[in-house]
């Protein structure tokens, strides 16, 4: 028997899942998602047979200790893991807070935009949003730098906005969207809740299509 299939003794397990937390932790500052061949290739090794063992114990670690869950997303053949934060609004509190973590205020406010405009926006209009709010492409922000960078490169790879190129379009034009790791440290009732308050509304239901779409939302996730 070769040892990538012999059986993986309990001291080994347990190094092995004490590894795959430092990785996870250490990918999740940078909120980049970690798929099954790099977890392989840096930590498994000869040990990828127990890929399926190692990770359900490590997901019960991250929720134990860290208060982080797990979880796979993406489409077969492009599926990744990520961390989420278990603690109720505490994600979504974080992003709103603009002093305490900039980048994440952004990245709220982009989410809003993108949810109250439809579920999409081409890039014209998209950035003509942000202008508003005293946010342009090509000048450099006193936060943020690079904007533009930030967005179409930093928040993609993050998997937080998804921008996909419209066909039959000269000059190119683009939609922006939700990637799928907003869908999971978010939600579309949160953030319409956040809109609500920052627009001093009564309540939620007064952005009717927005509200039918976050409860649709909801009804699924039941």
């Amino acid at each position: 028997m070769s040892s990538s299939q012999r059986n993986i003794d309990k001291s080994e397990l347990d190094r092995k899942v004490n590894d795959v937390v430092h990785l996870m932790l250490i990918w999740e500052q940078r909120k980049i998602p970690i798929k099954r061949a790099d977890i392989n290739k840096h930590v498994l090794k000869e040990y990828r047979h127990a890929f399926n063992e190692v990770m359900k114990i490590t997901d019960k670690k991250l929720q134990k200790v860290f208060g982080l869950k797990l979880l796979e997303i993406g489409e077969s053949g492009k599926r990744a893991y990520i961390l989420v934060n278990m603690l109720e609004h505490s994600e979504t509190q974080q992003m709103m807070n603009w002093n305490d973590n900039p980048k994440r205020g952004l990245l709220f406010t982009v989410l809003s935009l993108i949810f109250m405009c439809g579920n999409s926006m081409t890039d014209g209009t998209f950035w003509n949003a942000l202008k508003g709010l005293g946010i342009e492409k090509d000048k450099p922000h006193p936060e943020f730098g690079d904007v533009k960078k930030l967005i179409t490169q930093e928040f993609v790879r993050q998997w937080y906005l998804e921008i996909v190129k419209l066909p039959n379009c000269d000059p190119p034009q683009y939609e922006y969207k939700w990637g799928l790791r907003a869908y999971h440290e978010t939600s579309k009732m949160k953030i319409l809740e956040f809109v609500t308050s920052l627009y001093d509304k009564s309540s939620v239901m007064v952005w009717k299509s927005q509200y039918q779409d976050a409860l649709e939302e909801q009804r699924k996730t039941i």
